[in-house]
């Protein structure tokens, strides 16, 4: 179903063979095969406060490009209005993205363990870009994956055409503090369509793929189906994993039918 594929962003054809990896706690890894879905989060959900954000010297030229509106919209409630444009971009596209993320780098990482499995009880899952795009079931018109551009938000500066985008806006981070994540990004939009699942796993509703129906402003995100089968191939155990969550994933491993190689870390050796 590659006509349901993520565009490329900051990628190139060449790249799609890049190896990359989703780190999981257990209960996690339970979703993503209970669902046979990825979960998109809201950037603003996640911890990084400058996600979807605009770089502020973008962001200082878009005002002054603005003030020139003030000559055809007059009086202060449109001035303000006006001012407040960027801004209120800003926030709709922070509420109108969603993301899902992976970690690019041929060998599994010490630290991202650290950090998104840090007791030990999850797994991470290894793919290639190219399988990732031709396994999620996306809207081509409005979906991206691509590699992170890492910046300074206060010395960067983007264009104020991209600036408006809340896509382009998405795949910047703080290179300060997430540089080491080297992540891979899928954006798309907070909209529901039919490769969508409610909360319980289930289908959506015709009542929810219409009208206003398709919009997702209260929760925090989406499941969005996946192919599991293409989607990864590869399960590493935590180097600390419990005993019995390890015999559990093999059991997982074997009732899915789907074939996948389970190993222990390389760090472990």
């Amino acid at each position: 179903m590659t006509e349901y594929r993520a565009q490329l962003y900051n990628l190139t054809e060449a790249e799609c063979d890049t190896v990359v990896w989703r780190y999981l706690t257990f209960p996690k890894f339970i979703s993503l095969v209970a669902y046979g879905a990825l979960w998109f989060s809201k950037l603003t959900i996640l911890s990084d406060e400058f996600e979807g954000r605009l770089p502020a010297k973008t962001e200082a030229r878009m005002k002054l490009q603005n003030q020139e509106w003030k000559q055809v919209f007059q009086g202060s409630d449109f001035h303000a209005q006006i001012d407040e444009w960027p801004a209120r971009n800003v926030a709709d596209g922070r509420a109108l993205s969603l993301v899902n993320c992976w970690f690019i780098g041929e060998h599994e990482s010490e630290r991202m363990w650290g950090e998104y499995v840090p007791g030990g009880d999850g797994v991470a899952v290894r793919s290639t870009i190219r399988k990732v795009r031709d396994s999620v079931y996306l809207n081509p018109e409005w979906s991206f994956i691509g590699k992170v551009q890492y910046v300074n938000f206060s010395t960067f500066d983007m264009s104020s055409y991209h600036g408006s985008q809340a896509h382009h806006r998405a795949f910047l981070k703080d290179e300060a503090r997430f540089a080491h994540e080297s992540e891979l990004r899928i954006e798309t939009m907070n909209t529901r369509t039919p490769f969508c699942l409610d909360s319980l796993g289930r289908p959506l509703s015709p009542q929810d793929l219409t009208g206003v129906g398709m919009n997702n402003p209260d929760d925090a995100g989406l499941f969005i189906r996946a192919n599991l089968k293409s989607l990864f191939d590869h399960i590493i155990l935590h180097p600390k994993i419990p005993r019995w969550i390890e015999i559990l994933v093999m059991h997982i491993r074997d009732k899915s039918g789907l074939g996948w190689t389970v190993t222990k870390s390389e760090l472990c050796k």
